[in-house]
């Protein structure tokens, strides 16, 4: 993921933060090519059939991040900390809204493939994933915050290490325990 040059983001958080309304336009006009790729990734395994597309849901995500500017947005970290946690929920109210059985049944489905689970995994309903992630933060929020970060937002390792701010070596253990969570909690 190629972010815009921090003192770009930097000085458009700044603004947004003081009240610039055009700020907020611009901050997700410079944003929207690495939230695209967010969205992309995410939807990678999805077939074209999928009722939601990337481009459309950078655009819900947009318009959700309009609607509320600040939250969360004190530097680029945050906002694509916030942008990974706002694809997943609107993920799971699409899922809702489409009418979705709790544990299949038509539900969104979903592959794991970017934390490198078994290539013979079954696919994940999205409504038991997100049951699961919620439970999962009543255990960690910074489980949840990396689960987002390498999975929803699709960056390395390297890159989740910064915008968590920890060790590469820590991201690669959380990793290992969400995997595990994961298995453990969706019988995979």
């Amino acid at each position: 993921m190629n972010h815009p040059p921090q003192d770009n983001l930097t000085e458009l958080l700044e603004r947004v933060r003081s009240g610039d309304d055009a700020a907020t336009g611009e901050l997700l006009n410079a944003a929207y090519t690495d939230l695209r790729a967010m969205a992309g990734h995410l939807f990678g395994s999805e077939t074209r059939a999928h009722t939601l597309q990337p481009t459309a849901l950078v655009n819900e995500l947009c318009i959700g991040l309009l609607k509320s500017p600040q939250e969360g947005w004190n530097d680029r970290n945050h906002f694509f900390k916030a942008a990974a946690r706002a694809m997943r929920n609107l993920l799971t109210d699409h899922a809702r809204a489409k009418g979705a059985v709790r544990r299949g049944g038509g539900a969104a489905r979903v592959s794991l493939d970017s934390l490198q689970l078994a290539a013979d995994e079954k696919p994940l309903d999205l409504f038991a994933l997100d049951e699961t992630i919620t439970k999962l933060a009543q255990f960690s929020e910074r489980l949840v915050q990396i689960f987002e970060l390498r999975y929803l937002a699709g960056l390395t390792v390297e890159q989740t290490a910064s915008v968590a701010e920890l060790s590469p070596r820590a991201v690669e253990k959380d990793c290992r325990f969400i995997r595990a969570w994961l298995h453990r909690e969706l019988d995979l």
